[in-house]
């Protein structure tokens, strides 16, 4: 992320920010084992919704446990919803579609 800038997390409440969520691909080939998995985010009061609100700045990793039901998974597929903002202003949220190789 550039300076300054920060993603929020997973869980954050209504009221707040559009919150950090994924879509996977449905595939008989694929079943989501739990849910995505955040490190633990730096949480603080924003003036912006009047609330704590958890967030990450410079870098964060989202991991997803799959398991595989079929030898012919090449690629996870699906899509990454994400709201972005600094101390001054929000970008307005975003969608992103992702494709993840799977390694043999």
């Amino acid at each position: 992320m550039d300076a300054g800038w920060h993603i929020y997390s997973q869980n954050v409440k209504d009221g707040g920010p559009i919150k950090t969520s994924f879509t996977f691909a449905k595939s008989k080939d694929y079943t989501l084992v739990g849910k995505a998995i955040e490190p633990k985010p730096v949480t603080k009061y924003e003036d912006a919704f009047k609330m704590n609100v958890s967030y990450f700045e410079k870098e964060v990793v989202f991991t997803q446990k799959i398991k595989l039901k079929s030898a012919n998974v090449t690629a996870i597929k699906g899509s990454l919803e994400y709201m972005t903002c600094n101390n001054q202003k929000c970008l307005p949220p975003e969608d992103v579609n992702f494709t993840i190789p799977v390694g043999k």
